[in-house]
C-alpha cells in the first residue's frame, strides 16, 4: 500500500513522526525522510514547522505534519468530458471539479437537456427549471446560477425569462355580464395563458371556453371575501370560476377555502388541466412537497371528479405529500392546449 492510500485510511487531521513511522512500517530515517518529502511534494502532507525537526541534519523530518490529502477527481474529470460541449468549452468545470461533484446531478440533467433540445421557445424560469431539473425552483439557487454564468450559460442561452410583475392580476379581453374566468394559483401559468389570449386571441383551453384569466396570488385569492369583492368590482351579474393550482395539499386546500369562503359564487375545479398534469407527471421524478401542512378537509369531493386511473394517481401524490407544480404545463404545451 502506498503512502497516499495509507493516509486516506488515517482518520486524524495531523500525524506525528512516530505515527507516520508506524503507519508506513519503517524505522529508517532515510526512508521516512523520503516518504515525507514525497508526500509534501504531492500535497498529501504539510509540515507543522512549529513542531520542530528530529535533529537529523542528513535526514531532517518534522515532528508533526498536517494531513492535506487532495481529493481524487479522476472519475469526475472523466464524467466532465462527457458533458455537452456548451458546459465544458470554457474549461471552468475542468479546473473546478469539486463544483461538478457538488452539482453532479443537475449538470448531468442539464447536459442531457442540451443534447436533445431542438427549437428553443422562450418560457418562464420556473417552467424551464422544471423541464430540465424536475424542480421548478432549481434556477432560483443563486450559487448554481452563478456557476452557470461562469460556464457562459445565461438566461438567453437557456431560453427563459423572469415573469414580469403587473399592476393588474387579471386579463379579460371583453367584459361581459356572464363570464367564465380561470383562476391560476401561480403567476407563470397565468402569464402564459394571458400571453396566448392576448397574442393569438385564444379563448379555449383543454376544450373549455374561458373569457379571461386571473392570477390568484397563491393563498390570497382564498381569503374570506376576496373573490366576492373582486366579482363585485368587475360589475358582472354572473361569473363562473374555474380554479387551477398545483397538485399538492396546499393547492387543494386553496380550492376548498375558495368554496368555503365564497358560498354564493360558482366555483369549480378545472379538472381537464389537472388531468393533463397527471399525464405529464409520469415523465418526471416528482419532488416531495416542502409544505408540511395537513389536509384542510376531506378531499373525496375532489377525487370524485376524476376517472379511476387519475383518481388513484392523484390520491397517491397527496398521500405521499408530493408536489406537481402548474409549471409542468409549459408554454409549448399551451400552444397545443389553447386555441
Amino acid at each position: 500500500m502506498n503512502i497516499e492510500a495509507k493516509l486516506r485510511s488515517w482518520n486524524k487531521k495531523t500525524i506525528s513522526i512516530s505515527e507516520l513511522e508506524n503507519l508506513m512500517h519503517t524505522g529508517s530515517d532515510a526512508e521516512l525522510c523520503n516518504l515525507a518529502s514525497d508526500a509534501v511534494s504531492a500535497g498529501l502532507l504539510a509540515p507543522v514547522k512549529a513542531s520542530g525537526t528530529n535533529g537529523n541534519k542528513t535526514y531532517p523530518i518534522y515532528l508533526k505534519y498536517r494531513v492535506t490529502l487532495r481529493d481524487d477527481f479522476t472519475e469526475a474529470l472523466l464524467e466532465i468530458e462527457m458533458l455537452h460541449p456548451a458546459l465544458i468549452k470554457s474549461g471552468y468545470l475542468q479546473s473546478k471539479p469539486d463544483l461538478y461533484v457538488k452539482y453532479r446531478k443537475q449538470l448531468q440533467q442539464l447536459s442531457a437537456y442540451l443534447f436533445k433540445r431542438s427549437t428553443l421557445v422562450p418560457v418562464s424560469k420556473k417552467e424551464r427549471s422544471f423541464e430540465i431539473f424536475d424542480e421548478e425552483k432549481q434556477l432560483e439557487d443563486r450559487s448554481f446560477t452563478a456557476l452557470l454564468e461562469r460556464l457562459g450559460l445565461n438566461p438567453e442561452f437557456l431560453g427563459y425569462y423572469e415573469t414580469p410583475e403587473y399592476c393588474f392580476n387579471d386579463f379579460i379581453p371583453e367584459r361581459k355580464d356572464q363570464m367564465t374566468l380561470l383562476i391560476c394559483e401561480n403567476k407563470d401559468i397565468w402569464f402564459n395563458i394571458r400571453r396566448r389570449m392576448y397574442e393569438d386571441g385564444a379563448s379555449e383551453i383543454f376544450g373549455t371556453h374561458i373569457d379571461g384569466v386571473a392570477y390568484g396570488c397563491g393563498n390570497r385569492i382564498s381569503e374570506a371575501g376576496a373573490l366576492s369583492e373582486y366579482t363585485r368590482f368587475m360589475g358582472t351579474d354572473s361569473a363562473k370560476y374555474l380554479y387551477w393550482g398545483d397538485i399538492d395539499r396546499a393547492g387543494l386546500n386553496i380550492y376548498l377555502s375558495l368554496l368555503k369562503n365564497n358560498p354564493e359564487l360558482s366555483i369549480s375545479l378545472f379538472a381537464p388541466a389537472y388531468e393533463r398534469m397527471l399525464q405529464l407527471a409520469g415523465k418526471h421524478d416528482i419532488p416531495d412537497s416542502n409544505d408540511h401542512r395537513e389536509r384542510m378537509g376531506d378531499y373525496e369531493s375532489i377525487y370524485s371528479l376524476f376517472a379511476e386511473e387519475h383518481r388513484e394517481q392523484l390520491t397517491a401524490f397527496i398521500d405521499n405529500n408530493k408536489r406537481v407544480p402548474q409549471e409542468i404545463i409549459s408554454y409549448a404545451a399551451l400552444l397545443e392546449a389553447m386555441r
